[in-house]
C-alpha cells in the first residue's frame, strides 16, 4: 500500500477527547484521532494524549505513566505515515510509520525515536478510543539526561583521585574507566594516558555540553572541555588545555557505556612518560 502522510482533518477537541465531526467516514475519523495525538505531543498535553486510549486497555497504567514522564521533561513533535488500515465503522486496525523527535525543554538534548506502530481503535459512545497499541514503550521518557549524568559523573571522578606515590592504586582512574566499554577502539591507550596524566598532578575540569543527538540506543555528545593539572604538592597549575571533545555512548543492557572518545590525546600527560 502506498504511504500517505498524516492527514489534516477537521475535528473538534472537547474535554480532552477528539470527537470527529458528524458525517465523516470511519477512516477520516480515525485519521483525525491520530492528528489529535500528534497535536497533543506537540503541545506537551499529557491528559489530552491519554484521552485517546481506553483506560481498560492492557498496559494502560504503565502507558499513562510513561506519557506523563515523557511530556514533563520534553516535547515530542512527530512525523507520521499511514502504512495500512483495515476495518469498518466500529473497529479499525492501523499500521503507522511514526517518528518522534523528542526534545528537552532545556534544549540540551534531543532523541529521534522511529517505530513501526500498530494499533486497534474501536468506536465507543460515539468516539474512537485506542484499545491496543504496540510497541507499548513507544511513549517512554527519553531520559536523555541519563547519558549526560553518566558522562559528567565519569569526568568528575577524575578530580577525586588524589595524592600518593606514583605507583599508588589511588592513581588508577577506576571510576572514570568504568564508564567506558573496554572493547572501545583505543581503550588501552586512553587508560595509559589518563593514568599518566593523574600521576603528573591533580585534574580539574570544567565541561559544557555543546551538543547531543542520537536515539534511544546510541548518542553522540559534543563537550567543550577545559582541563587543568595542578601539582600534587605545590597546588600550582602546571598546564591547561581546552578542546571540543566528542563522546559516543551506547546503551548496553540497562546501562549506557562510552564506546568512542575523540581525541584520545586530550587526556594524555603534558610530557611523554
Amino acid at each position: 500500500m502506498t504511504r500517505r502522510p498524516l492527514l489534516r482533518v477537521s475535528a473538534m477537541l472537547l474535554g480532552g477527547c477528539l470527537w470527529a465531526a458528524a458525517g465523516e467516514n470511519p477512516a477520516d475519523e480515525v485519521h483525525a484521532m491520530i492528528e489529535g495525538m500528534h497535536t497533543a505531543l506537540m503541545d506537551g498535553k499529557a491528559d489530552a494524549l491519554r484521552a485517546f486510549f481506553d483506560p481498560r486497555m492492557p498496559g494502560f497504567k504503565r502507558l499513562s505513566s510513561d506519557i506523563g514522564a515523557l511530556l514533563k521533561e520534553s516535547l515530542a513533535p512527530s512525523a507520521i505515515e499511514f502504512l495500512s488500515e483495515t476495518g469498518d465503522g466500529q473497529a479499525r486496525d492501523l499500521e503507522l510509520d511514526w517518528r518522534m523527535n523528542i526534545r528537552a525543554y532545556s534544549g540540551e538534548w534531543s532523541v529521534a525515536r522511529p517505530a513501526r506502530v500498530t494499533l486497534r481503535a474501536e468506536k465507543r459512545d460515539g468516539r474512537w478510543r485506542i484499545v491496543s497499541f504496540a510497541p507499548m514503550e513507544f511513549f517512554a521518557p527519553a531520559r536523555g539526561s541519563a547519558v549526560w549524568d553518566l558522562v559528567s559523573a565519569s569526568l568528575g571522578s577524575l578530580a577525586e583521585v588524589r595524592g600518593g606515590a606514583v605507583d599508588d592504586r589511588g592513581y588508577v582512574p577506576a571510576d572514570f574507566l568504568a564508564a567506558f566499554d573496554p572493547r572501545m577502539p583505543g581503550f588501552d591507550r586512553l587508560r595509559a594516558n589518563v593514568t599518566a596524566l593523574l600521576q603528573e598532578g591533580n585534574v580539574e575540569s570544567f565541561v559544557e555540553l555543546a551538543g547531543s543527538h542520537g536515539d534511544d540506543r546510541r548518542r553522540t555528545l559534543e563537550l567543550d572541555w577545559t582541563l587543568s593539572v595542578v601539582g600534587h604538592d605545590t597546588s600550582i597549575e602546571m598546564f591547561r588545555r581546552r578542546q571540543r571533545v566528542t563522546c559516543q555512548v551506547e546503551r548496553q543492557g540497562a546501562k549506557w557505556r562510552i564506546v568512542a572518545f575523540d581525541p584520545l590525546e586530550f587526556l594524555a600527560p603534558e610530557k611523554p612518560r
